[in-house]
């Protein structure tokens, strides 16, 4: 743990950012864009060590230096952590979601603030939600306004990095709220251990169970199909995935996973652990037998919690609804470029991950010359195939393009990122509408993370290493939808929690 007040000398903190600038610059694909160029992120860096005072500072004074330096490159998946503050327990009762530009509270964890579901958050501390968007928009990277909302909805979970946002050490920030009957309250809130969920808003539409894993049930007569994707971790095959490749961490996400999805204890065999997961190729065909069965014309996929993990489960998805020529062609225009970095080979430590490549800035182009269809797919499934539940299911056949609904429907919200957007992303090609809020991950930006810290602080950063385009005809910071949920939507249906999803069933019915 980072310490919180402790004084660092002028000069470790010059070092600090001096490291911060030259890993940015040497590991990301484009530090210099959201900066406005190279000339302006050298001169964002030279304000952040001019700014430093000669007695040094804590934490608290150079966190917020650094972090604008690096929200600056306009990237979710570039970020720094704040330092800690170990003297605050528990979280803030509240939880918020993004519709549109404004927060709500959608989650309380404590009897005191029950009425307040649904409310829309005014202030805190007296600094106007618009205003804790804009301050959220220089504290931490993000890829666009929907990214900010979510972060500021997360920050206000957590008196830390609050304190970054109102200007002051606050440990029971006051929250004025607009609550559903047009009233405002202003309350202070405390910290708790958020152990018992208190309120949430209403479902309309009943979801299938799941602990994380994909999950599916037919709804009414069965002519429409709800699929939810809560995560791209926890199914057996991205497990098998990075055991495949040699990942560092392949065990511990096994066993973590595990512990999270199966309600039993994890076995000492890692085997039996992989083995013991839930597998997504059993779930998605037995969705599209299901399906082919009832005849059900209508696929809903809810995305809106996916906050990302592995594309594998994108692929699949695609495979059962529309085979390998629907992959073939959501994947078309896909460019990924990854760039070779010390810091790279420090935290990847495998020279075959990034194509040899004589460019002197280290990137491997190959994905914007490579024309052959029939090549990209050909190592797309050798890829996939390092699942052997996968490749089993491959070299079957039984359910390519087993069966293509006549419509079908991708759910996103603000809180859809990395990974998680990637159904949204490849199944519009294919013709899918895509409803409800959009996602907080762009399309065509950095992706993929390397880790470092600060020599001197400890402070730790992230900073993304490959430049990903998923849709080079769309705008590449926000991804159009076929129809948006507004506030102004959200408040007329009743606020409930699944407006997305009834949003994306009137789609097909006509309804509103």
């Amino acid at each position: 743990m980072v310490p919180h007040d402790e004084t660092y000398a002028r000069s470790e903190l010059v070092a600090d950012v001096r490291h911060l600038a030259e890993q940015l610059e040497t590991a990301h694909p484009d530090p210099y864009d959201g900066h406005g160029g190279r000339v302006d992120f050298h001169r964002c860096v030279e304000e952040a060590v001019r700014a430093i005072p000669d007695a040094g500072e804590p934490l608290h004074e150079f966190y917020p230096r650094v972090a604008e330096l690096v929200a600056g490159v306009r990237d979710g998946h570039t970020d720094i952590s704040p330092p800690d503050d170990s003297a605050i327990d528990g979280e803030l009762p509240l939880g918020l979601r993004v519709v549109g530009d404004e927060l709500y509270v959608d989650e309380v964890y404590a009897d005191a603030h029950a009425e307040l579901l649904g409310g829309r958050v005014v202030s805190v501390e007296g600094v106007p939600a618009d205003e804790l968007f804009e301050r959220m928009r220089w504290l931490e990277g993000s890829d666009n306004v929907y990214q900010d909302r979510v972060s500021l909805a997360l920050a206000l979970r957590d008196v830390t990095p609050l304190r970054f946002l109102v200007g002051h050490p606050v440990h029971e920030p006051t929250f004025r709220i607009e609550t559903t009957d047009g009233s405002t309250e202003e309350r202070v809130v405390a910290p708790t251990a958020r152990d018992d969920l208190v309120a949430t808003l209403e479902r309309t539409v009943e979801p299938p169970e799941t602990n994380g894993e994909p999950a599916f049930r037919l709804l009414d007569d069965g002519s429409t199909a709800l699929l939810v994707l809560p995560d791209m971790f926890s199914y057996r095959e991205a497990a098998e995935i990075l055991r495949s490749i040699g990942h560092e961490q392949a065990v511990e996400v096994a066993r973590s996973t595990h512990d999270r999805v199966v309600d039993a204890p994890s076995p000492d065999d890692i085997e039996a652990v992989v083995a013991d997961l839930p597998s997504a190729v059993e779930i998605l065909t037995d969705l599209v037998t299901e399906m082919k069965s009832a005849g059900t014309d209508h696929l809903v996929i809810d995305t809106r919690a996916n906050t990302g993990g592995n594309s594998l489960l994108s692929n699949l998805l695609t495979y059962v609804l529309y085979g390998w020529e629907g992959i073939a062609t959501g994947g078309e225009d896909h460019i990924r470029v990854p760039k070779d970095s010390p810091l790279y080979r420090d935290c990847i430590d495998d020279e075959d991950r990034i194509g040899e490549t004589d460019n002197p800035a280290g990137f491997d182009f190959e994905s914007y010359f490579e024309t052959d269809r029939q090549q990209q797919v050909d190592r797309l499934r050798d890829w996939l195939s390092g699942s052997e539940t996968v490749a089993a299911e491959f070299e079957a056949g039984t359910h390519e393009a087993y069966y293509e609904p006549e419509c079908v429907t991708v759910v996103t919200a603000a809180m859809t990122y990395s990974a998680g957007a990637e159904p949204a992303f490849t199944l519009s090609k294919l013709g899918a509408s895509v409803v409800g809020v959009p996602p907080s991950q762009a399309p065509n930006v950095p992706r993929d993370t390397l880790t470092d810290e600060l020599p001197n602080t400890g402070l730790r950063f992230r900073t993304a290493y490959r430049h990903v385009e998923s849709r080079p005809d769309v705008d590449g910071r926000v991804f159009p939808l076929t129809t948006e949920l507004t506030a102004a939507q959200f408040e007329s249906m009743g606020r409930p929690a699944d407006a997305g999803i009834r949003l994306a069933v009137a789609e097909e019915s006509g309804s509103d």
